[in-house]
């Protein structure tokens, strides 16, 4: 099922036009979750990032995809070709997991490729982008990745690419994932990588056009992640992150008060937890997708 919701900038009317087609890669369990806890849709945190990162003088309108919802109709090649881009969102499903609504996805990020359009993912979208390229996805043997993922680092040949155009060379990243790619797809190149997981990002070039996934969460901010954290007591301890809920409520309480505050003011919990601009500061924390929609006005 496609929906349609389009937000625009007041921008003249000389401006580009992008197209972006969304897929939110959460099971529809997942998305119910949300609604009950008053958090919004990864498809809406993706379309609040990209429209706060649109270059001057580009509009951008976009169609949402659930490809896990039960009415879900998979769009034509034609339907697909007509976009300028698709975003692809982070989700709790494994990509190597025999379930229909994987298949769904894999399916369609491949038939995206193969229609030329260029694609930004995240976590989930790393994933599956290698699985429909013939790469490989496994249970990372370090465990999950969660939180402030650390030293993630710039490759040499991520250093010369324009996904990391003004990125410092090593940085830290919200994380949320067990599995990692394995296996590099092949014509894949590795932008990123860190000592949890040597692929943090990578980019990939098809018919022509250059598409970018990382394996971190740049639409992330503390309060949403602090949120997703509240929502995830039992998971959380019994992985052994925390103590207790309580430790937890603490951690959340902090993070919250940080994300309102800002670095200055609370600097008591920003060095407690290592919180920097890294995380903090959306324009660096968004700088690849920035980056991403900068590549696609320059095609227009």
């Amino acid at each position: 099922m496609m929906r349609a919701a389009t937000l625009r900038r007041s921008l003249s009317t000389t401006a580009k036009t992008l197209r972006v087609v969304v897929v939110d890669g959460y099971a529809q369990k997942s998305r119910d979750e949300f609604v009950a806890r008053g958090m919004p849709f990864a498809s809406g945190l993706y379309q609040d990032m990209l429209v706060a990162n649109a270059p001057r003088g580009v509009r951008l309108e976009f169609e949402t995809i659930f490809p896990c919802s039960d009415d879900y109709v998979p769009p034509s090649d034609d339907a697909l070709a007509a976009f300028d881009a698709a975003a692809f969102t982070g989700s709790s499903y494994s990509a190597y997991a025999p379930d229909v609504d994987v298949a769904r996805q894999v399916d369609l990020m491949r038939r995206t490729f193969d229609c030329g359009v260029s694609s930004f993912g995240s976590c989930w979208g790393i994933q599956i982008a290698a699985v429909a390229l013939g790469g490989r996805v496994e249970l990372s043997p370090n465990g999950r990745e969660v939180g402030f993922g650390r030293k993630v680092a710039v490759t040499p040949e991520g250093r010369g690419h324009p996904m990391y155009a003004g990125k410092k060379s090593c940085f830290h990243a919200f994380m949320s994932h067990s599995d990692e790619v394995s296996v590099v797809p092949p014509g894949a190149v590795v932008t990123s990588g860190n000592d949890h997981s040597r692929v943090q990002a990578m980019a990939v070039t098809r018919n022509g056009t250059e598409s970018w996934f990382v394996q971190y969460h740049p639409e992330y901010d503390l309060a949403y992640y602090a949120s997703l954290i509240a929502g995830r007591k039992e998971r959380m301890t019994a992985m052994g992150f925390f103590r207790s809920e309580d430790d937890i409520d603490a951690y959340v309480d902090d993070l919250t008060a940080l994300h309102a505050a800002g670095l200055e003011a609370r600097k008591d919990v920003a060095w407690k937890y290592g919180v920097d601009e890294d995380v903090y500061d959306a324009d660096v924390r968004q700088c690849e997708v920035r980056n991403w929609l900068k590549y696609l006005a320059s095609l227009k």
